[in-house]
């Protein structure tokens, strides 16, 4: 009899089990119809009842659809719960690789990156993997910045879509913004073709007993008098004079440059036929030119022809664009902003500041790139203004208010669109070389009286209307990518070569092309006709006449100096931008 009740009891509970099973099951295929239906409010609750049970064989395939469900309804946070507790309660279940998906997805979604990525990472099934790099692509194409990606990929350096999306963006800026050093090494890390990011360079120079520089400038000599007048393009003579004293003074230390000069005319048709001779594919280096059409056409020329171009007198990134053998003499307007940025980040006590721009393109570009620098170190940017010539009146408007016209405003934005407090501001960087610019900014600081350091460019050494006495009073900080040394035994033995030569004091212009010719002979001679590949490890190279030159992964000069004063005297330092000199 204890034999028989105990089978009847066994066979009562399996059938129980079966029955209740045979429950559990109807109601979970209930539940997926709704969620299969698109009716996941109902499909969640349809679902609950099985979850709360964990005494069924669905309870974990009710929680992931819950949670699916959650995530279609609008409840990404609940949805991303219970994914998380699918993985702590069930972590060998079958269908693990699907839930780190999804909560890679919701992780994107948030712009988690790092955590999405540690749970893509988990993934094993290759069917699943798949849906990954599509994730991955989708999202990545959607980071704004170049500075996010580049965060990303510090910790994620082995994913090659990410790395493959990096460069791809780093290429895509024109060269004097790009992260050239990071650009090669994801090229040689993911083994990467380097034409498809425009990376294309020499890999080995080559010497010669002597080197072709053409000289591309607009010349006008049809248009030149047998006078002693100065002539209308004066300053094209001046600069070709300066290039010729120095390849003169460099055949002095068996440094042969042999000069073959080009006259534009300003014209795009000229400089083709130019460029279209067979002499200019045998030169080693092109100088110029100076003006946009004929400089797209030599820009072009010398990618195909792999011949380097320098432009003596642009900060302009556009003429380099992204032709790795076209440079920049000076530093571009982005160079001077973010490396004028870098500087009064470490050197100025209150680094809240305002950023003032003249309205040109040229002006505009170096006044981002301050702002974007500056703000990467959290420092706090009151204001941004474009200021037109016509409206400088707009800043003594903004630093100047007076009270009757703060007393009118109607609203407080009005009145806080109007007002800066007393040394609620630290610095001013002017973007400009404009008069009525540089003296409404100065006169407005004077005025106030408060520790205002103004940020501004030497052109304003130039300019009548501002005595010096108000530069030392203010401590001002300009800019100043022309410097040179004029108390140097160089300069000294430059202007008196000149002199001796020419009988007259030489200009800015035949400075400007003295020193050129001087650094590039010497790059020539050190480095061969490639010699931005010495100059890759050469760091800082002293110059001349002026304070330097840096070229380490950059088509423009990385070497700002800065004008201080003190003590009635000038004096100069250098804004270096640590991270690319060495």
């Amino acid at each position: 009899m204890k034999f028989i009740y105990t089978l009847l009891v066994g066979l009562i509970f399996s059938h129980f089990v079966a029955a209740q099973t045979t429950s559990w099951q109807q109601q979970y295929l209930n539940a997926k119809d709704f969620y299969k239906g698109g009716k996941y409010a109902l499909a969640m609750e349809a679902f609950k009842p099985i979850i709360e049970s964990e005494e069924n064989a669905f309870s974990a395939y009710s929680s992931f659809y819950y949670a699916l469900a959650a995530y279609h309804n609008g409840y990404k946070p609940l949805s991303k719960d219970m994914l998380l507790q699918v993985k702590a309660k069930y972590p060998k279940w079958s269908r693990n690789d699907e839930v780190n998906y999804w909560l890679g997805l919701i992780y994107f979604e948030e712009q988690s990156y790092n955590q999405g990525l540690n749970v893509l990472s988990e993934i094993e099934d290759e069917r699943v993997k798949e849906d990954v790099k599509a994730l991955k692509y989708n999202f990545y194409s959607k980071i704004e910045t170049i500075e996010e990606l580049k965060s990303l990929f510090k910790n994620n350096g082995e994913d090659r879509l990410l790395g493959y999306l990096l460069a791809k963006r780093i290429s895509q800026e024109t060269l004097v913004n790009q992260d050239q050093k990071l650009l090669r090494e994801i090229i040689e890390q993911f083994d990467l073709n380097p034409a498809e990011f425009n990376a294309i360079e020499v890999q080995k120079t080559v010497f010669k007993d002597s080197y072709k520089v053409a000289v591309l400038l607009p010349f006008m000599t049809s248009d030149l008098e047998p006078n002693l007048k100065r002539k209308v393009n004066q300053f094209v003579l001046d600069l070709y004079q300066g290039i010729q004293l120095a390849a003169d003074t460099l055949k002095t230390e068996k440094i042969n440059i042999e000069l073959y000069a080009y006259d534009t005319k300003r014209s795009k048709r000229v400089t083709k036929e130019i460029v279209g001779k067979e002499e200019l594919k045998g030169m080693d280096l092109i100088i110029g030119p100076l003006f946009s059409e004929p400089i797209a056409v030599v820009n072009e020329f010398a990618y195909k022809r792999k011949i380097n171009v320098i432009n003596p007198l642009s900060s302009n990134s556009g003429v380099i664009g992204q032709n790795p053998f076209a440079f920049l003499f000076f530093p571009s307007n982005e160079t001077v902003g973010r490396l004028s940025a870098e500087f009064v980040s470490k050197n100025v006590k209150n680094k809240s500041g305002i950023i003032l721009y003249e309205d040109n393109p040229n002006d505009s570009a170096m006044a981002f790139a301050y702002k974007q620098r500056i703000m990467a170190d959290s420092i706090k940017i009151i204001r941004t203004k474009r200021i037109k010539k016509d409206s400088s009146r707009l800043i003594l408007d903004m630093l100047l208010i007076p009270d009757a016209k703060l007393r009118d405003a109607s609203t407080e934005d009005a009145k806080e669109a109007y007002e800066i407090k007393l040394d609620s501001v630290g610095h001013i960087f002017v973007a400009s070389s404009n008069d009525l610019i540089s003296s409404k900014v100065l006169s407005a600081v004077e005025t106030r009286g408060d520790s205002i350091v103004v940020i501004g460019s030497s052109e304003w050494l130039n300019l009548p209307v501002i005595k010096y006495d108000t530069y030392f009073k203010l401590g001002c900080m300009l800019y100043a990518p022309n410097y040179n040394r004029e108390d140097s035994p160089e300069y000294r033995a430059f202007r008196k070569g000149y002199i001796r030569r020419h009988k007259e004091i030489p200009g800015k212009y035949a400075e400007i092309g003295y020193e050129l010719m001087q650094l590039m002979g010497r790059g020539l001679n050190r480095h061969g006709k490639y010699f931005q590949l010495g100059w890759r490890d050469e760091g800082f190279v002293e110059g001349h006449l002026t304070a330097g030159f840096n070229y380490t992964n950059s088509n423009d000069n990385l070497v700002l100096p800065l004008l201080q004063f003190d003590e009635g005297q000038i004096k100069m330092v250098l804004a270096d931008d640590e991270n690319r000199k060495k």
